[in-house]
């Protein structure tokens, strides 16, 4: 018993690891992994507009979304504007609304699996 979790440990530790072995397991355990990461960018997605609420609350303006990034890596650190997926997490501003966003499973921003925090009606400056 104890030797076949020894090789299970090294399997496990060897596609960790050894990056074409990670690249080749990766959609198989995206597949697993993916309602987690689902819940986890939900999560953030929130987190962040609720520290853009408290921001604002206290007189700082929404940054722009090209500023986003900076925003969040000052405040939370460089890691911090990344979605579970490892892409970054973008700012999207409509006429009257501010919402934070992570481009999902696909990794592309701005499609049906997209996940948003609320949007937050807020007035703007400097789009």
């Amino acid at each position: 018993m104890s030797r076949i979790i020894w090789i299970l440990v090294f399997l496990i530790g060897a596609v960790l690891f050894v990056k074409p072995l990670r690249d080749r397991a990766r959609p198989q355990i995206e597949f697993v992994l993916n309602p987690v990461y689902r819940w986890d960018a939900k999560n953030r997605v929130n987190e962040i507009y609720r520290v853009i609420q408290r921001e604002r609350a206290q007189g700082v303006s929404v940054p722009r979304p090209k500023d986003f990034q900076d925003f969040l890596s000052r405040r939370e650190g460089p890691q911090a504007a990344l979605d579970p997926w490892g892409e970054p997490l973008y700012l999207e501003v409509g006429r009257n609304t501010v919402r934070v966003s992570s481009a999902g499973p696909d990794r592309t921003a701005g499609t049906e699996d997209d996940i948003h925090s609320k949007p937050e009606v807020v007035q703007t400056t400097g789009r």
